[in-house]
């Protein structure tokens, strides 16, 4: 499903600009490559380089922020895309884009990774780093990265409504009783930097490990929990009970994870499922199944 206010983004634009504001590459090929992802376009810019532009004007905000404040965050335990490019779009046909070094490696999909429980330590001790990052003058949490890390409750109407929607697919009555106790479980703060969309795509397996994160659009400082919803969306339910361990969860946060899990699996099912983005609906059914809420 595309969305009605995208960009008409054209490749050879898009190589235009790169040419005039980094002539050094201009011998690199320039490919699109596809995604799941629906905020950014990603292009292969020779094999060590990758530049993304937003697909459509709610996105632009995002990458402008992965840029201000990726390279703020410094070292952590997993790779992070390195900022080589801001580039300055052509806001008639292509909006600022951003040109990063390329993650090696594939998707961290349930087969590309060889161990699990390492696989959930690895991702816990970054979450771990991740929360002592300096947060002075970070963005908060709220409309600007489509509220990863606000409080559970103040996401509620959408959450109902696309839970009746999906009615034929999961135990909507579950799910509700589920959704209000982890509203219940109130965040007491204090809010931490979050990424916000720790799903399959956005992690980078090598060598049957995971080894990167990837697409900081939406990474802002609030609840953790969000980041935690991965024990249901992404970590292998095997290593579940690892993941928690290493990252020295307490019982409300595990439950917020839950009402995280649900709402990012419910609102994305019910916005695509009969469209264009078939890979994101498996991964929200998997992770519905894994809450226990798919019939």
């Amino acid at each position: 499903m595309d969305h009605p206010d995208e960009f008409a983004l054209e490749d050879a634009a898009v190589a235009r600009l790169l040419r005039a504001q980094a002539p050094g590459w201009a011998a690199l090929p320039v490919r699109r490559i596809g995604s799941s992802g629906t905020d950014n376009a990603i292009y292969r810019l020779g094999e060590r380089l990758c530049l993304r532009v937003p697909r459509r004007p709610s996105a632009v905000g995002l990458l402008a922020n992965e840029m201000d404040w990726l390279p703020r965050l410094g070292s952590l335990p997993l790779e992070v895309p390195h900022l080589r490019l801001r580039g300055r779009g052509d806001t008639a046909s292509v909006p600022d884009f951003a040109v990063f070094d390329w993650l090696e490696g594939g998707i961290a999909s349930m087969a590309a990774i060889a161990d699990w429980p390492e696989a959930a330590r690895r991702l816990a001790a970054f979450l771990g780093a991740l929360k002592k990052k300096d947060t002075r003058a970070a963005p908060r949490a709220g409309e600007s990265n489509h509220r990863r890390g606000v409080a559970l409750g103040d996401l509620s109407p959408v959450t109902r409504d696309c839970i009746d929607l999906l009615a034929d697919e999961i135990d909507a009555a579950r799910a509700r009783r589920l959704w209000e106790s982890a509203c219940a479980a109130v965040f007491r703060g204090p809010a931490v930097w979050l990424h916000g969309d720790l799903k399959a795509d956005n992690l980078i397996a090598r060598d049957g490990a995971l080894c990167g994160v990837i697409d900081w659009g939406l990474a802002a400082v609030g609840d953790p929990a969000v980041d935690c919803a991965a024990a249901w969306s992404w970590v292998a339910p095997s290593a579940r009970d690892v993941f928690r361990d290493a990252l020295n969860v307490d019982d409300a946060e595990w439950l917020r994870a839950r009402g995280w899990a649900l709402y990012a699996a419910v609102v994305a099912l019910s916005h695509y499922r009969g469209g264009g983005n078939e890979a994101l609906c498996r991964q929200s059914r998997q992770t519905l199944a894994r809450l226990d809420l798919l019939r």
